[in-house]
Formats: C-alpha cells, sequence, structure tokens
C-alpha cells in the first residue's frame, strides 16, 4: 500500500475565455450584411420588373372594387303579362327594389338596385340585380334583396357575376 493519494479531477472544470476579437470579425459582418441587402434589393427590383412585364395580372388589394352582379328570381308572382313584378305578400319585389351587399360583420359595402325584371315562365320573373363598388379582399359577402334576409355570397361568384338568389315557391 501507498501513503499517496491519486490526485481528483476538478468537478467543476474551468471557464475557457473567449477568443480575442480581431479585425477580421468585424470585416466578415459588414460583408455579409451588405450581400444580405444587395439580395433584398434584388428580389425587390426583380418583383416590379415582373409586374412591368406582365400587366395583364396585377396584384389584387383590399383597395380595389368590383361591380357585384348576377339575377333574382320571384316564383309565384301573380303578375300580369303587362307587368314583371310581385304582388300581394311579394309586393316589395319589383323594378328599383334595393339590393344592399354585407361583409362579414355587417357593415353596408354597397347598395344597388334590382333591374327591369322579364317573364322566364309561368309565374316566373327574373330580375338583373347590381351593386357597384364592392371592395374586394372579403372572406364572403351577404347580399339582400329588400327586407328578405342575408344570403352568403362567395367572393368569385360575387366579382364574376355567379349571383343567383330567389324567393318563393
Amino acid at each position: 500500500m501507498t501513503d499517496a493519494f491519486e490526485p481528483v479531477p476538478d468537478p467543476w472544470p474551468q471557464p475557457v475565455p473567449p477568443p480575442a476579437r480581431t479585425r477580421t470579425n468585424f470585416w466578415h459582418l459588414l460583408l455579409a450584411g451588405a450581400a444580405g441587402a444587395a439580395l433584398v434589393g434584388a428580389l425587390w427590383v426583380g418583383l416590379d420588373l415582373a409586374r412591368a412585364v406582365s400587366p395583364s395580372a396585377p396584384a389584387v388589394t383590399a383597395a380595389q372594387s368590383f361591380d357585384l352582379s348576377g339575377t333574382f328570381t320571384l316564383y309565384s308572382t301573380g303578375y300580369s303579362y303587362s307587368t314583371c313584378g310581385g304582388s300581394g305578400g311579394y309586393s316589395d319585389i319589383t323594378t328599383g327594389t334595393a339590393v344592399t351587399v354585407y361583409n362579414a360583420a355587417g357593415t353596408v359595402l354597397s347598395q344597388g338596385a334590382l333591374g327591369t325584371g322579364h317573364s322566364n315562365a309561368a309565374w316566373t320573373c327574373v330580375f338583373p340585380l347590381s351593386a357597384p363598388n364592392v371592395p374586394a379582399g372579403e372572406k364572403f359577402y351577404l347580399v339582400e334583396v329588400s327586407h328578405r334576409g342575408r344570403i352568403m355570397v362567395q367572393p368569385d361568384d360575387a366579382r364574376y357575376g355567379r349571383v343567383a338568389l330567389s324567393l318563393g315557391n
């Protein structure tokens, strides 16, 4: 046996001093920042050039608007052949009846009217409907004719004249 003890490793390692700063670290950061700025600038100019080359595909923004259009069909109207419009409980449906467009929050976006109706079949009257300058960019639109309730319409249908509403039997 020996009287000597074996050395015990230190359980707490000594901290390593940070590396000395040099001028090369500064220049590397400066060069990397300049390269990043040049890349962002090139992408920005590239987007503007793409818009200039393809003006037929403008970006749609919420600030743009469109004219909503479509049809409103009234069934069982009891109209005469000389006029096309509602009677009795449907007497509020005629040429010039209000068409209101709302957003999801219930804010009025546009107001328009029904156009002159025409007979489509026996006891059926079809009116063109329109509302000008409807702001683009909504998730959906609510369209109401007279006081007959709001009907949800998808944005593409609203924009491209595919609104088709009806009332009656």
